[in-house]
């Protein structure tokens, strides 16, 4: 990341909007898969235009462990990653073991 910093001006700003641009775009997906999962596994019936009270914990609950499975995810995620560039500095530096 720090040769985001030898980059003109310009370019800086297109490659900071094309990441803010990126994470809202994974942000909507992401709700979209919540919504899709939730709303086909906790809603069966159309008798009524509210939703019931099962209906309603159930969404809550299938919410609330969608986005702790993504946190989860998210976390194990980064720390594959500095394993990962621990291990691509260690080889680079020609550290001899």
């Amino acid at each position: 990341m720090e040769n985001i910093q030898n980059l003109p001006k310009h370019q800086q700003a297109q490659l900071e909007q094309h990441l803010v641009n990126y994470q809202v775009k994974d942000s909507l997906s992401m709700y979209m898969n919540l919504v899709e999962r939730c709303f086909g596994t906790c809603v069966n019936n159309f008798r009524t235009k509210n939703l019931d009270q099962y209906e309603t914990k159930c969404l809550e609950n299938c919410s609330e462990r969608y986005i702790q499975s993504a946190n989860r995810a998210g976390l194990r995620f980064q720390e594959h990653q500095a394993v990962q560039m621990k291990r691509a500095q260690g080889g680079a530096g020609g550290v001899a073991k």
